[in-house]
């Protein structure tokens, strides 16, 4: 939809009452939001079908996601910022789940050529456990490598064998490596120094 439609889409439908109620979250942090239907359901194909089916959009879990694309599709707007308590990751999800298309390619292009559209290490353990965008694992683990390579050569080892942590925890690596992982001792000088020569080879 474009922007004039939308604009025009809003203000024929000022004197329209608001005919759809999305509940997100789980009890008792469910939040409400009040929108128009022919506007939601004119953006996303996911939410056309369902608003005729049934009245029903899909339950989503992120109340922060779900808000700010809301105030994408009524003020029509792709900017984004990952200085906001919820990541672009978690609107790329929430956009691609409800086939809000150009938001969920807009993000992704960030997500896949800038390292400072990820919020690390959370936004890499949530993409592990998301197996369809390869593309975007890729780059976050290409983004949480260059960024651990980055504090070795500053010194800063124990930073960086927290990342190769992470990454070894979370990415697709075999069981037994993420177990092992998941036991080091980070409080032990002689733990880092082993491990961080080894991984560092290993995962990068």
């Amino acid at each position: 939809m474009s922007n004039k439609t939308i604009q025009d889409w809003l203000e024929s439908s000022k004197n329209l009452d608001v005919d759809t109620i999305i509940n997100v979250g789980e009890e008792p942090n469910i939040k409400e939001f009040k929108a128009h239907s022919v506007i939601l359901s004119a953006e996303s194909p996911y939410l056309k079908l369902h608003y005729h089916l049934d009245g029903q959009g899909k339950k989503m879990e992120s109340s922060l996601s779900i808000s700010l694309i809301f105030l994408h599709i009524y003020i029509y707007t792709k900017t984004f910022s990952n200085k906001d308590e919820v990541s672009l990751l978690e609107i790329f999800i929430a956009a691609d789940e409800i086939e809000l298309y150009e938001i969920s390619q807009h993000i992704k292009k960030s997500l896949l050529e800038t390292k400072s559209a990820w919020k690390f290490p959370k936004d890499f353990i949530t993409i592990c456990e998301h197996d369809a965008f390869i593309d975007l694992y890729e780059s976050a683990l290409k983004f949480m490598r260059n960024e651990a390579h980055e504090y070795i050569m500053q010194g800063k080892f124990l930073k960086a064998l927290e990342l190769f942590k992470e990454i070894l925890k979370n990415g697709k690596y075999n069981p037994d490596d993420q177990k092992y992982a998941s036991n080091w001792n980070l409080s032990s000088n002689k733990c880092i120094l082993k491990n961080l020569n080894e991984w560092s080879k290993s995962i990068g």
